[in-house]
């Protein structure tokens, strides 16, 4: 196990950037100390989803990892300085250099909403969402859709998903059948209680899901679907390692700039992962979507989820090797 070095405030920093988001909350981020405040960082292969072949979802959580950090950094007076340097080795990507130094502008103004970010996966109210915040999140690049028009989508994705051998293997790798596990999917933020439970059990328990029982199991989604304000489609001009890293530092600015206002949240990645991507993408003119989830209002509180110690993400330096696109 590395050691993890630094100034207290930079350690600080650091520990609170852990609750940056990820796809299956698997966390795929870690740092190499490289001396005086300065860490490599880079996507980690050992934490890569079967259901995300492309790296997409890995890159982009590493994007929004770096976000939360530069955030968590300003409200404590620092800068986090990121300098791009992409390199592939057998253990993953490296995506850059961050160096850490006092911070003499004004903090980014989503620096004091940064700890309030949090998926939630309950209904919303179907209410409007005020037009500030519509107008803020396509500045970030998102389209606003009505969650009427995604709802058939939402139900044929679920559907390819429950009977998706990759998406049932992520499932039964990264789900956590108690409430204390520090990564993975636990119960309580799934908000999947009593008999759900056994069913989640029995679905995991099969390489696929014939198509009635998908149906069933989709309807969740469904529900969930017609129960938001709206769907926003974070869209990309291109896939390369660093534009993708670039998206998740977007999505974690929508993100955070939606709870700070009092509103919700939560992805609809199947969408996106499954053949319907194709669909979605002709319903936002072409445009290449990365990542769409649910916005509205909730007065529901969601559980947190958990996370792993600074000192599991922080690693030696890989032996980099030049990346080849």
């Amino acid at each position: 196990m590395a050691v993890v070095k630094g100034a207290p405030t930079v350690q600080d920093a650091l520990a609170a950037a852990l609750r940056a988001p990820s796809a299956h909350n698997a966390q795929p981020w870690r740092l190499s100390w490289l001396g005086t405040d300065t860490y490599r960082l880079w996507y980690a292969y050992a934490d890569k989803l079967r259901a995300d072949p492309d790296d997409r979802d890995g890159l982009m959580a590493v994007g929004a990892f770096y976000e939360t950090l530069r955030l968590c950094a300003e409200h404590r007076g620092l800068r986090a300085d990121f300098a791009e340097s992409v390199r592939r080795h057998d253990a993953g990507i490296d995506l850059g250099v961050i160096t850490f130094s006092p911070l003499v502008d004004t903090p980014d103004p989503l620096a004091d909403a940064i700890a309030a970010r949090q998926c939630n996966r309950h209904p919303y109210s179907p209410t409007p969402l005020p037009a500030g915040l519509a107008r803020e999140l396509e500045s970030l690049g998102n389209i606003l859709l009505p969650p009427a028009r995604l709802v058939g989508l939402v139900l044929r994705a679920s559907v390819l998903s429950w009977g998706d051998r990759r998406f049932l293997a992520d499932l039964k790798d990264w789900t956590r059948f108690d409430d204390t596990a520090p990564d993975g999917m636990t119960l309580d933020c799934l908000r999947v209680h009593g008999t759900d439970v056994l069913a989640l059990r029995v679905a995991l328990a099969m390489p696929a899901l014939p198509a009635p029982m998908a149906w069933l199991y989709a309807q969740r989604d469904v529900r969930l679907t017609r129960a938001s304000a709206a769907m926003a489609v974070l869209t990309t001009e291109e896939r390369s390692p660093t534009a993708l890293f670039a998206c998740g530092r977007r999505l974690l600015r929508s993100w955070t700039l939606i709870n700070a206002l009092g509103y919700a949240w939560h992805p609809m990645s199947v969408v996106i992962d499954q053949s319907t991507v194709a669909d979605l993408r002709t319903m936002i003119d072409g445009r290449d979507p990365v990542a769409i989830y649910r916005v509205g209002y909730t007065a529901y509180p969601a559980a947190w989820s958990r996370r792993r110690t600074l000192d599991a993400i922080v690693t030696p330096d890989p032996e980099p090797q030049p990346v080849t696109m």
